[in-house]
């Protein structure tokens, strides 16, 4: 009798560590997959890999962070009197799942403080430069200089299961997601292929001119 209740008690304990065992696995196993799973718009699904990234040059600090959405908002070109000029006051939208961006969100919060304060002055946050690179297998294609910006906007929405963005791992699911919007002062684009082709033909490029126009 005796001998029947130890065999029975040996048979639960293994079972019981056989299960802890299982758990302990298991967790780990979870851990190193989330762990090793993409990051950033790794993470994301972008037409020929294409994807923002925007770097902010606050009096405090120099930040750079990955963005899913960029949007030009107005026009590169203005008119005045008839004619087109670039005096446009260049406006932008940048698009991300809410995150770690403490300095972004810093910018926003002063802002907002600062826009509701009937004793207005100057604050770190005001004004800021900002680059943003559309890369593509980690090299940019296009790049957008932007001076003298501030924060015009921000919201946060909600998109419920959209199967056209934010899958991950062939998963469709929920993202809240921020939207900033920035009017800055200058602008300055730039190709930076163009750039790396020229430099690499400069002996042969010859100016254009009005003369070579008029010849022959």
């Amino acid at each position: 009798m005796n001998r029947q209740k130890a065999i029975g008690t040996i048979g639960m304990a293994t079972v019981a560590i056989l299960s802890i065992a299982l758990v302990v696995g298991l967790s780990e196993t979870q851990t190193t997959t989330a762990a090793d799973g993409p990051n950033g718009n790794d993470a994301y699904i972008f037409a020929d890999g294409v994807s923002p990234e925007a770097t902010f040059k606050f009096q405090e600090k120099t930040v750079t962070y990955e963005f899913q959405g960029f949007n030009t908002v107005s026009n590169l070109f203005g008119n005045s009197g008839g004619f087109q000029t670039n005096n446009a006051t260049p406006e932008f939208t940048l698009q991300k799942i809410v995150g770690p961006t403490p300095y972004l969100h810093r910018a926003v919060d002063e802002t907002y403080e600062q826009k509701g304060s009937m004793a207005r002055q100057e604050y770190p946050y005001q004004k800021f430069d900002v680059v943003v690179k559309l890369k593509m297998g980690g090299e940019s294609v296009r790049t957008l200089k932007y001076g003298d910006c501030s924060v015009s906007n921000y919201k946060i929405t909600a998109e419920f299961d959209k199967e056209e963005g934010y899958t991950t791992g062939g998963k469709t699911g929920f993202a809240l997601l921020e939207t900033y919007t920035f009017q800055c002062m200058g602008f300055k684009p730039s190709s930076p292929i163009y750039d790396t082709m020229k430099d690499a033909n400069s002996d042969k490029y010859v100016p254009y001119t009005n003369k070579d126009s008029n010849a022959g």
